[in-house]
């Protein structure tokens, strides 16, 4: 795998100190996030839209209905760019104009492949692990109609760019002792707890993936 920031266009021209190389830095965003916004043109007119993913190696995979307008424009493997953000927290400077966030994002450019019929289930369950991990070996197994009623694209994640925004509030002299409040607000989400769907679920123990999840999430 090629490593980030290393085509023209994932080679950040401006504020170059947020770029990482690092491999493990992408791999790191982009495991550790649920939502991949999927940018595409469709008759001349662009379009981004939330999907869920999972990524296997060096290759990330989307999957969505075969039915929606946007999977069938995807399906014909067009030009995509996707774009994973985590944002962590807001860099309250003494003026509007220094201030930000704290972030870690991926863009990733490049042609998505349609994922062949012998190879959707794996892809479907990288998908699914990626969400709650360990979740596909305690749901009932995938059927052939649910896997024909799916598209799963995949995308390698040979250009990509990643951007790191860690920096403390860094007011300019001038800004100092006037009075003014600076400083950060951290932001996080958390898991809550879990909600049985029905009388069944609620007569059952929470599965350990569920259990996993939530844990991982609430602290």
């Amino acid at each position: 795998m090629s490593t980030p920031g290393s085509s023209e266009r994932t080679k950040l021209q401006r504020m170059s100190h947020k770029s990482s190389e690092s491999i493990s830095d992408l791999n790191s965003i982009l495991d550790d996030n649920l939502v991949a916004h999927v940018g595409v043109v469709i008759d001349g007119s662009p379009l981004v839209i939330p999907m869920a993913y999972g990524r296997s190696g060096d290759e990330l995979f989307l999957h969505g209905s075969s039915g929606s307008r946007l999977m069938r424009v995807l399906e014909t493997e067009p030009e995509v760019c996707v774009s994973i953000t985590e944002l962590n927290a807001l860099k309250v400077a003494r003026s509007n104009f220094n201030s930000g966030m704290h972030y870690r994002a991926v863009m990733i450019f490049g042609r998505v492949k349609v994922v062949p019929m012998d190879q959707k289930h794996h892809a479907l369950d990288v998908v699914s692990d990626a969400m709650i991990p360990g979740r596909v070996g305690e749901a009932r197994p995938t059927t052939k109609k649910e896997v024909a009623a799916t598209l799963i694209l995949s995308l390698s994640l040979t250009e990509a760019s990643v951007k790191i925004s860690v920096n403390e509030v860094d007011d300019p002299p001038e800004d100092m002792n006037l009075g003014f409040w600076s400083g950060t607000i951290p932001l996080t989400a958390k898991a809550g707890e879990a909600i049985p769907a029905d009388l069944e679920s609620l007569s059952l123990p929470i599965p350990d993936s569920i259990q996993r999840f939530i844990s991982r999430h609430s602290k």
